[in-house]
């Protein structure tokens, strides 16, 4: 029987009941999933915290609901992409809020803030960080006993730790997220969130707009591809270059032409450096088609060598970063006279806006609160571990809950998806 010819003195079916309107989408963002896992969550040796992040006014939530549990000693607020507005209303609410002057700083002088803390209680800690600035001192902070570990959020943090781990043998554990599957689900939309606030930037501040441009992407990894896809989707031509072969074979593959560097930056208006390394040298200045733009979707400002082009180039700022602008600097290459922009002082561009929101932020964040919770509840051996596949299991289902209603019926609980893995070979 049709549908629309249903008899309606028959009750419908389970899944077709819903005793409540679904809410659609939650407008003030709220952390749900955060929410219901820290309720889940004591914290019987009083475990404190310290964290480091990107100080955004929907980090504010994030923070409390991490006090709630772990009491949070410290705040260090990433200067590229601290809000005044939030680092104010954080310390209104009694939070010891620290800014560093700048990236170098953070790297050389974080370390002794955990340090100071360490030194004042011997209560257990755990820091939680974005960007690898505690991996060249771990044996500082692992001199400590009561220092439980730190938890890292991103690809260019672990390569950090990693990198200082060829050094010496790490000295505390470090929970890592950068390469799970759920840290994968942000980065398939941090490249749409990079390509709206340079389009934003574009529009109000350029008198330009995407379409039709050629725009390269460097670098085409989790992010790097997002990059690529949300070009194509405001119709500009997409060129990509990865330093691994195999990578530019799969690009071709799915239909993105991928060029040598030398001439990807030779054709390009627009340069996205996607790779988390340093990708565009002082060596490739000469390559620089004339009035190309430079941006960056890469944590700190690693992907441009500008203090190798402070050498070679004189400098003009078109605009100075204020509220609602993005900073634009002209380099002049001083033998040869070719110019490009700059925007963002070569970091991430996505931070001009609220890189993320909403049910995609509340999975990371319940992420990032179940490495905290492991690194808290359990005792690990020092070096680099990934969060392991139940959590990040236990984590999507409660998404899948709360985000999607059509999983939160009577009938969808008996759905394999919530037994998963052991349903995996069910019959």
């Amino acid at each position: 029987m049709s549908p629309f010819n249903r008899d309606l003195s028959i009750p419908p079916p389970n899944y077709l009941i819903n005793l409540e309107e679904p809410n659609g989408i939650d407008i003030d963002g709220h952390l749900n999933v955060l929410a219901a896992i820290v309720e889940e969550t004591s914290n019987p040796d009083n475990t404190r915290s310290i964290i480091l992040q990107h100080i955004l006014p929907t980090t504010i939530e994030y923070i409390d609901l991490v006090n709630s549990i772990y009491p949070v000693e410290l705040i260090i607020a990433i200067p590229y992409s601290a809000d005044s507005w939030t680092v104010e209303q954080l310390k209104n609410k009694g939070y010891d809020v620290v800014v560093p002057k700048d990236i170098d700083d953070m790297l050389n002088n974080s370390w002794k803030l955990v340090e100071n803390k360490l030194k004042a209680t011997q209560q257990p800690l755990i820091v939680q960080e974005v960007g690898g600035y505690f991996a060249n001192w771990t044996v500082e902070l692992g001199k400590y006993p009561h220092f439980k570990g730190i938890v890292e959020d991103t690809a260019n943090g672990l390569w950090r730790y990693q990198a200082a781990e060829r050094e010496r043998p790490l000295a505390v554990p470090v929970i890592s997220m950068a390469d799970t599957p759920l840290k994968h689900v942000e980065d398939a939309l941090i490249g749409d969130a990079c390509v709206y606030s340079l389009e934003k930037v574009m529009r109000s501040q350029m008198s330009a707009i995407l379409a039709g441009l050629r725009c390269g992407v460097v670098g085409w990894g989790h992010i790097g591809k997002s990059v690529a896809a949300a070009f194509a989707g405001r119709h500009a031509t997409v060129s990509i270059y990865d330093i691994n072969p195999i990578v530019d074979m799969l690009a071709y593959a799915k239909g993105y032409f991928p060029l040598p560097l030398a001439q990807l930056l030779s054709e390009s208006d627009i340069v996205m450096g996607c790779s988390g390394r340093r990708s565009i040298r002082v060596a490739d200045l000469d390559d620089l088609k004339n009035g190309i733009i430079l941006c960056s979707a890469s944590s700190k400002d690693i992907e441009f060598d500008l203090k190798g082009f402070a050498e070679v180039c004189d400098i003009e700022d078109i605009q100075i970063e204020e509220s609602g602008k993005c900073s634009i600097q002209k380099y002049t290459v001083r033998a040869s006279k070719k110019y490009f922009y700059v925007l963002k002082h070569g970091t991430p561009i996505n931070f001009l806006d609220r890189p993320l929101q909403g049910a995609i932020l509340d999975c990371t964040c319940s992420e990032l609160f179940m490495c905290m919770k492991e690194l808290a509840s359990k005792s690990h051996q020092p070096g680099i571990i990934s969060l392991t596949d139940n959590l990040q299991i236990a984590v999507a289902k409660k998404w899948l809950k709360t985000y999607l209603d059509i999983f939160n019926t009577i009938t969808a609980e008996k759905d394999k998806v919530f037994f998963f893995p052991d349903s995996w070979d069910w019959e």
